[in-house]
């Protein structure tokens, strides 16, 4: 298959990966009045952490432009690796803007944060929200009648909607970490002719796996007792770091495992990248072999973004909120811009 490329496209896991995180992550947090709150919402954390896969990319070019690059981050631009990536972002930015791109020397960085990408400091924002309901919360009584429970207008149900909406679609970006090749500037694979490797391998073959994944998750998930990115004495950007890290070391077993017949190939005519993706073993064929690769891999991602709920949680008060009795589900949810840039 023969294929042109201008620009870099932006993927995530799919959204079979991404809804099974979420949802297995419902089932690991620990605190107790937030275990009471998310139990009968599995579905629609699920939901919320596939709108910046599907709503969202579907929006106007203002947004696309400031989400596209909140699903990645690729520190080899500056010449880092995660684990070594200094956190102060716009330091970052003025240290680098203007300087030779480290991964591909013939290019200069004209902006970092879209560039490098920003997914930690995605997370990051989504915390900081989250913990900014505290007040809210903490001025705010419960609904007193039949009506005042469906109302939209009331302070405390639109804290918990919103609670609701920030942590699940924080979940997505969770995730998008937790999948290699969100972690590295040749992000599907073209550098080395693994070209296409991206979506084979989040998509096509997650769609091979038989349909306990879920239960699968959650099973590798209950063995993991600790992780750097579960310390409680280190910042939300510090855990994305050291989680991030993990997932770009898994890269080499992903090319050593890709089941390649025919490796991809790049060729510059008139001044356009033509590419022929690589030729694969059928995905049905794979899947074996990679699977607990990838049941791991989506395993620590729940046990993180739960370990995360927990912490945003609690710094939102460990509000009350069973008193929540709304029907509003959030099937569409407003674009939010990140704040950090």
């Amino acid at each position: 298959m023969l294929v042109s490329f201008n620009t870099e496209l932006v993927w995530a896991w799919g959204g079979r990966a991404h809804d099974s995180i979420c949802e297995t992550a419902v089932f690991l947090v620990q605190e107790p009045g937030l275990v009471q709150f998310l139990k009968s919402k599995p579905h629609i954390m699920g939901h919320l952490c596939n709108v910046p896969d599907t709503q969202w990319r579907s929006l106007d070019t203002k947004a696309k432009a400031a989400g596209d690059p909140t699903h990645y981050v690729d520190p080899e631009i500056l010449g880092f690796l995660p684990k070594t990536l200094p956190l102060d972002l716009k330091k970052l930015t003025t240290d680098f803007t203007g300087k030779t791109n480290q991964y591909d020397t013939e290019k200069k960085i004209f902006s970092v944060p879209r560039e490098m990408g920003t997914a930690w400091w995605r997370v990051d924002q989504f915390m900081r929200l989250i913990s900014d309901l505290k007040p809210v919360f903490e001025k705010s009584p419960g609904p007193t009648n039949k009506s005042e429970e469906q109302s939209e207008q009331l302070p405390y149900n639109k804290a918990v909607h919103e609670f609701l909406i920030y942590s699940g679609v924080m979940g997505h970006f969770v995730g998008d970490t937790s999948m290699p090749y969100h972690n590295t500037t040749n992000y599907d694979g073209w550098k080395n002719g693994h070209g296409g490797i991206h979506g084979y391998y989040e998509d096509q073959v997650v769609s091979e796996i038989s349909g306990d994944l879920q239960a699968k998750i959650l099973k590798q998930a209950k063995k993991i007792k600790k992780a750097d990115y579960l310390k409680s004495n280190l910042s939300t950007l510090e855990k994305m770091r050291s989680f991030s890290q993990l997932a770009f070391d898994e890269i080499k077993k992903l090319e050593a495992w890709d089941p390649l017949i025919k490796k991809s190939e790049v060729k510059i005519e008139n001044g356009m990248s033509l590419r022929t993706a690589a030729e694969r073993k059928s995905p049905a064929e794979s899947v074996k072999k990679i699977e607990p690769l990838m049941i791991s891999q989506m395993a620590r991602s729940s046990v993180f973004l739960a370990h995360l709920w927990d912490e945003a949680y609690r710094s939102a008060g460990k509000p009350d909120l069973t008193k929540y009795k709304s029907y509003k589900y959030p099937t569409t949810v407003e674009f939010i811009y990140p704040d950090y840039e």
